[in-house]
């Protein structure tokens, strides 16, 4: 590539705390690789440390760097942010997380940078936000070019609860790779773990934290168990909730029917040994990345009818929509898909087509691209190498 060509690049710089495991940080190391290398160049500086999927971007030739900052030292923090601004010289600032929006927009203004997003990946807050964030949130909003985010239900939470105008807020889908996800059944990925052959699988991929309920499904999981002697449940994900949560599945007494696969990085494969998806939040669930994973594999879904899952799941064709907190529902519909094969089938199928048709990488990454250049002025046909996409 010439110089000349080199100056048409739109240069996006990403702010995350981290890239630890989690759908958020997923979809920047899916999003960045991913841009049309004729017209953007990424970068992403991570505020702590690298965390787990941090590999991901040097294995894509993304460059990124991580300050290695704790919450203590947020005035160190700043200073090295403005040095690499400076150094970067960004023409589109992208940020998520509360330190990082903090941060990121002052030492932006200090840098000189002009465009900048904020990327809102949750519906609400697990905790009231204190004094000093609303005010620091209302005073960076003038600084703040647009704010993103991933699902039509973050509307009245962004717009209503955070005051954030609306004329500055858009929705861009996440989205994944279905090639990427084979939707024939295998269960080699969970044969030490006492799942059989003949066993019908009911699977949950979350982090083990409160809003997630796993004692949802739990409930829901036993009520399943009695009506289905061959179901077993299987839980990927860690967290602090992981002793409450297995006492209680001792407690209702399944146990011996519930495998505690922890923290899994070959999540493409145990999507592929689940008969059926669950997520069984009762908030805060916005467009989750485990849900378009595993539609992409082809697995049916029963789940909370929370955030922007709505928007994911067409209840009744691709899967179903229960009440939040309502073992007795999820349970129904678990039953209900677990006893039909040809529905689950049908489901599978039609769950994979919609990602294929709505919520393809391809797709979102397509959306980001727009919305980049039109947050930074920049005419999406201004370069003769642009790629339709």
């Amino acid at each position: 590539m010439t110089d000349s060509e080199k100056v048409r690049l739109l240069r996006v710089l990403y702010l995350v705390p981290d890239l630890g495991v989690g759908g958020a940080e997923r979809h920047v190391t899916t999003l960045m690789p991913n841009l049309d290398s004729a017209r953007f160049a990424p970068s992403v500086i991570c505020l702590g440390e690298e965390g787990a999927l941090f590999g991901d971007l040097a294995a894509a030739g993304v460059p990124a760097i991580a300050l290695h900052r704790s919450k203590r030292q947020m005035l160190a923090a700043l200073a090295d942010l403005v040095r690499e601004f400076r150094r970067q010289k960004p023409d589109l600032l992208v940020m998520r997380g509360y330190n990082a929006e903090m941060l990121g927009r002052i030492a932006a203004r200090r840098a000189g940078i002009d465009k900048t997003v904020v990327w809102v990946h949750n519906c609400g807050d697990t905790e009231p936000r204190g004094r000093v964030r609303v005010v620091a949130d209302r005073v960076l909003d003038r600084f703040t070019s647009a704010y993103f985010g991933v699902a039509r239900a973050q509307t009245s939470y962004v717009v209503d609860e955070l005051g954030y105008p609306a004329d500055k807020f858009r929705v861009i889908y996440n989205g994944v790779d279905p090639s990427s996800f084979d939707p024939t059944d295998d269960r080699r990925a969970v044969a030490d773990l006492g799942i059989g052959p003949t066993d019908l699988v009911v699977g949950i991929l979350a982090a083990l934290r409160p809003e997630k309920d796993h004692a949802n499904f739990l409930r829901a999981a036993a009520l399943v168990a009695q009506a289905l002697p061959d179901a077993k449940f299987l839980i990927v994900g860690d967290g602090v909730m992981r002793a409450e949560t297995t006492s209680l599945a001792a407690e209702l007494g399944i146990a011996d029917r519930t495998v505690f696969a922890g923290s899994r990085s070959d999540v493409a494969d145990l999507l592929r040994a689940m008969d059926v998806f669950v997520l069984s939040s009762y908030s805060v669930e916005c467009f989750p990345m485990a849900l378009l994973e595993a539609m992409s594999a082809g697995r049916p879904a029963v789940c909370t009818a929370v955030g922007g899952v709505p928007e994911m799941i067409a209840d009744g064709e691709t899967g179903y929509l229960v009440p939040p907190r309502d073992s007795a529902a999820l349970a129904d519909r678990l039953i209900d898909i677990l006893s039909d094969p040809e529905l689950r089938r049908r489901m599978g199928a039609a769950a994979r087509a919609r990602v294929e048709s709505q919520f393809s990488l391809q797709t979102s990454v397509a959306a980001a691209e727009r919305a980049f250049e039109d947050v930074a002025g920049i005419e999406p046909a201004r370069n003769p190498l642009t790629n339709s996409n």
